[in-house]
């Protein structure tokens, strides 16, 4: 952890940091970790000597740690960012701008710029860089899957901002591959958080948007699980009844099951977690008559089931109720019947 305050402290770190050089990096890219040198990929480059560019390794932005999918060795497949995608997609940016206040007077501004991860999925690695490398006035923390950060501005009082996550890649990779262009933009979305405060003082302004997260929804389509229910409770008697005596801690036990499950198109990936066909999970549930089924899909459904339990360990009726509220979650999962939604929210422009 380095609490780097202040651009001034940016600054002397830079310099005081040599660079790295090796049979893998040469001079001319400038590596200069941040912390432990060993974490080379976590580091500083300097974009001009008025603005510095936190890396944290391996994500879009980076020239010298590029994401994993791109190829060095490959001209086709190695993306290069230019410093502006570099300057947009890094998580953090240190700023010195000259300007005048209110007054009229010429004063210096230093700039700090805070981004979340590309993709909607959970970037934990740069939340631990932002946990490591923001400075003290500023702190990160991650409720219930969203990221805040937490800012002593110019009110006197500690605010709490919302970090969203951006769908920008940046230009050059985007032109460059088609699986890239199906998840991602070419032009910036400018989900960052945009702080300013003059040099010498202590508190924040926020100058960029302020973002509200997005809030979502879901209900279960209760008509159509009712024309389940005789087929869901024989399957619930039946996970209950021989539950206990399969293997299902064993994992080649379960993956030979889920690879049966994807080989008939019942599972979409090796996944089970939102990867049910439901359509074909229904027709299923409905060869489980009283005491079983003779079908293999329907016994590997039910492994597949108990492998993501503690069945063998339910020994109160609160661990039956558990249990059961678990299995309503699955099956409501697996057989399509959760209608899901995100309300639509808007930015607040400062």
């Amino acid at each position: 952890m380095e609490f780097l305050n202040n651009f001034k402290a940016v600054e002397a770190k830079y310099n005081s940091i040599k660079p790295v050089v090796s049979k893998n990096h040469t001079l001319d890219q400038d590596i200069r970790p941040i912390g432990e040198r060993r974490y080379k990929w976590q580091r500083i480059k300097k974009l001009s000597d008025n603005c510095y560019a936190f890396l944290d390794g391996y994500t879009y932005g980076d020239d010298v740690f590029r994401p994993w999918w791109f190829d060095a060795k490959d001209p086709d497949h190695d993306i290069i960012p230019t410093p502006r995608e570099t300057y947009a997609l890094a998580p953090i940016i240190w700023e010195r701008v000259v300007g005048r206040n209110e007054a009229g007077d010429r004063i210096t501004n230093e700039v700090l710029k805070i981004r979340n991860g590309t993709g909607d999925r959970a970037h934990n690695t740069r939340y631990c860089f932002l946990e490591d490398f923001l400075p003290r006035s500023i702190g990160f923390d991650r409720q219930h899957g969203k990221q805040v950060v937490y800012v002593w501005t110019d009110k006197r009082v500690r605010e709490k901002f919302f970090l969203p996550k951006s769908d920008y890649c940046g230009a050059t990779a985007y032109d460059s591959n088609e699986h890239i262009r199906r998840e991602c933009i070419r032009t910036d979305d400018n989900k960052q958080i945009i702080l300013i405060r003059e040099v010498g003082t202590e508190y924040w302004c926020n100058i960029g948007s302020v973002f509200t997260p997005k809030k979502k929804r879901s209900k279960v389509d209760v008509e159509a699980k009712a024309e389940l229910k005789p087929y869901i409770d024989d399957f619930w008697d039946w996970a209950c009844a021989i539950g206990v005596v399969l293997p299902v801690d064993d994992g080649a036990y379960v993956r030979e099951h889920m690879n049966l499950l994807f080989d008939h198109g019942v599972l979409n990936s090796y996944s089970l977690s939102n990867s049910w066909n439901g359509h074909e999970v229904k027709k299923i549930l409905k060869t489980v008559a009283a005491g079983g089924s003779e079908s293999p899909k329907a016994f590997s459904l039910l492994v597949c089931f108990l492998s993501d339990t503690e069945i063998k360990e339910a020994t109160s009726p609160e661990d039956l109720k558990n249990l059961r509220a678990k299995f309503n979650r699955f099956i409501n999962r697996s057989c399509g019947l959760v209608d899901e939604w995100v309300e639509p929210v808007d930015k607040v422009i400062r």
